[in-house]
């Protein structure tokens, strides 16, 4: 009898938890249907993404690619990849801020963006707003009934687990990353986080070197050769004026009188 009691109690206890997990995961399914159906649309002008593929395990078995087997495989691993979104929720913090928080780190996370890059600049926005106001939308059906006051969680240091991830991102892409860049057809240069220190070679030291050196080079052209070669050709412009001026008092001193016996004969 104390059991039968007792067990009501306990799934009332649980019941709200289940179900924001429940509905964390229907949110996730929705966000990668979504996203997989817009870039697929885009990939192709006569097909369209079966509206039927809104779970993973649906889309498993999906293999209509048109013979491009490159996409395919793309389709296939972003589909594994984002399968596993459905673990950021369900452990340390369940509130309604760890409920929005975890289905909006998708919207940013490297593979959700690796993914879309073959969209153009407006559809990627366009695609992540709605995906953004569905997101408000699975929000408004939270049962937030056992979240914990602000004050509780603002005092209670604990209430985030180490392995949480509200960790900060760090620039080395997740472990599925190598095969969705493997299946990719314009491989992308990696990111590297603000934090990672800059590592330099021998190459970057010599490049400063070199251009050291050139700017000493131009300083010297600068300072010395121009204002050296400057006098000489103002040497070699007065010397070419002196020799013009001798050459033209030589010619008018070799000139012969104006004749004039013509006058003297008519006198």
């Amino acid at each position: 009898m104390v059991l039968g009691l007792l067990l009501p109690v306990a799934g009332s206890a649980q019941g709200p938890a289940a179900a924001n997990k429940r509905l964390f995961d229907r949110t996730v399914e929705e966000l990668n249907f979504r996203t997989m159906e817009t870039v697929y649309d885009k990939s192709f002008t006569r097909r369209k993404f079966p509206v039927s593929l809104r779970t993973a395990k649906a889309r498993k078995d999906f293999n209509d690619f048109d013979g491009r087997a490159d996409l395919q495989k793309l389709f296939q691993n972003y589909n594994g990849v984002s399968e596993r979104y459905k673990n950021r929720f369900g452990q340390g913090r369940t509130d309604l801020a760890q409920f929005e928080k975890q289905l909006r780190s998708i919207l940013v996370d490297k593979n959700f963006e690796f993914f879309i890059r073959v969209l153009p600049r407006d559809e990627r926005v366009s695609l992540i707003r709605g995906l953004e106001r569905y997101i408000q939308q699975s929000a408004a059906q939270f049962n937030a009934s056992e979240d914990a006051a602000p004050e509780e969680l603002a005092a209670d240091g604990a209430a985030v687990p180490p392995a949480d991830v509200d960790a900060p991102l760090t620039s080395s892409p997740p472990e599925e990353s190598p095969s969705l860049t493997a299946a990719a057809t314009t491989p992308t240069a990696p990111l590297r986080s603000i934090d990672t220190a800059v590592q330099h070679d021998w190459v970057d030291y010599l490049t400063l070197l070199l251009s050291g050196a050139s700017t000493l080079l131009l300083l010297f052209v600068v300072t010395s050769v121009l204002p050296e070669l400057r006098n000489r050709l103002d040497t070699v412009t007065d010397e070419l004026d002196r020799q013009q001026g001798a050459t033209v008092a030589r010619r008018q001193a070799n000139t012969l009188p104006e004749d004039r016996y013509d006058d003297e004969d008519e006198n």
